[in-house]
């Protein structure tokens, strides 16, 4: 009987994680639904794209704003709280923002669509960190990463079934997939992990800790967040329509699941820095050739394709060494701080990238992105050649 009734919970609680992943990938389709959504319906609006880039990135300052704060949210409200909260956060911001032309409200909106989405997502993600999996712990672990992946690329294959940019209608059915995260979730509230309060985080400490790894974060936020801002945006400049150009992004995040999971169990079993020197140099030459592809679809799509599967290996690497690097009770310490910078190189991404195509440079996206890049190249080479047994 007893036997019986470790098996049921067994089985639930696989269920529950099921769950979890799921709603992390709902939640991120969102995002990759706003991806085409919000640059689209600005640049309809005659906005610059300098400006839109300065309106993106305040989708990133929210995290860096409140991640002083999320301890003891998370303490107070608990897990199904906090997601509940920040469901509705955002359901509000997709419900005021069609009607409006003013910017500084459209600021305000993503950037509290920003906090949303952090809070479900750091919600989901200490939920499944929680779970007791034994040997499971890396297959989930893999499939958490892989579906905030998946859940973005899927975001713009969404926004064209929605098929209009015009009026409500793509607001509201994104309010349904930020809905749906939610319902995922609430059948197991009654599984949800008791968080305590965990005191001040040594930020300051982590990073200096691990400057290479952290590094990889910050060259991954430049990628992972200005390229899928302005990608768009880019292919549109280069004669494709919104449907078309809205699937670069989708190729770009496909690679980096498939690819990008490849790399990093491969980095289990050689040296990490030059793995990710490898990853840099195919990343450059993708982002190179990519204003001569862009003309031929399918070419565009495969250089994405690689591209995504290059940056994804960079920033999984960088994540594992955090993981091996830090005690446990200086995970939650690392793991903010690697969120922060990666944050804070999408901040300077998207503003750099929406400045230069703003001053009619079409392929500032290629530019900012190929120039961090190979100054995240250079300083792993010197760190490769100043001692070459260290694993970043």
């Amino acid at each position: 009987m007893a036997q019986a009734n470790q098996t049921t919970d067994d089985r639930g609680t696989l269920v529950a994680v099921a769950a979890l992943v799921l709603a992390t990938a709902v939640v991120q389709a969102a995002v990759g639904f706003n991806t085409v959504l919000f640059p689209v319906r600005l640049e309809g609006y005659g906005f610059s794209k300098g400006l839109i880039g300065l309106c993106l990135a305040f989708e990133m300052g929210a995290v860096v704003s409140i991640v002083s704060s999320i301890d003891w949210i998370l303490a107070r409200l608990g897990l199904v709280g906090t997601m509940a909260l920040a469901t509705g956060v955002r359901l509000v911001v997709l419900l005021l923002l069609p009607g409006s032309r003013s910017l500084p409200l459209w600021c305000l909106g993503v950037f509290c669509f920003g906090i949303g989405t952090y809070l479900c997502l750091i919600s989901l993600q200490t939920w499944v960190n929680a779970v007791p999996l034994g040997r499971l712990r890396g297959v989930v672990s893999g499939c958490y990463s892989s579906a905030l992946s998946l859940g973005t690329a899927s975001g713009p294959i969404l926004f064209n079934q929605v098929g209009s940019t015009a009026g409500s209608q793509a607001f509201q059915a994104n309010m349904l997939i930020v809905l749906l995260a939610l319902l995922l979730v609430v059948p197991f509230l009654n599984r949800q992990p008791r968080i305590a309060s965990q005191g001040r985080l040594r930020l300051g400490y982590a990073i200096r800790m691990a400057k290479v790894p952290m590094l990889s974060s910050f060259v991954g936020g430049v990628t992972f967040f200005g390229l899928p801002a302005f990608l768009t945006l880019y292919g549109m400049m280069n004669g494709l329509s919104v449907q078309r150009a809205s699937l670069l992004l989708t190729a770009f995040m496909l690679g980096s699941v498939s690819l990008g999971l490849l790399i990093s169990s491969l980095s289990d079993r050689v040296n990490r820095t030059l793995l990710t020197i490898l990853c840099v140099l195919v990343g450059v030459v993708c982002a190179v050739y990519l204003p001569l592809g862009i003309y031929n679809y399918g070419i565009a799509l495969s250089l994405l394709f690689l591209w995504g599967g290059a940056a994804g290996g960079i920033y999984a690497t960088g994540l594992a060494t955090v993981a091996d690097l830090f005690r446990q009770e200086d995970q939650v310490s690392a793991n903010v701080a690697y969120s922060i910078l990666d944050n804070v190189g999408g901040i300077i991404g998207v503003l750099l990238i929406g400045a230069l195509m703003g001053a009619g440079i079409s392929d500032g996206i290629v530019y900012v992105i190929v120039l961090t890049a190979l100054s995240y190249f250079i300083y792993c080479l010197a760190q490769l050649l100043h001692s070459p047994d260290h694993a970043i």
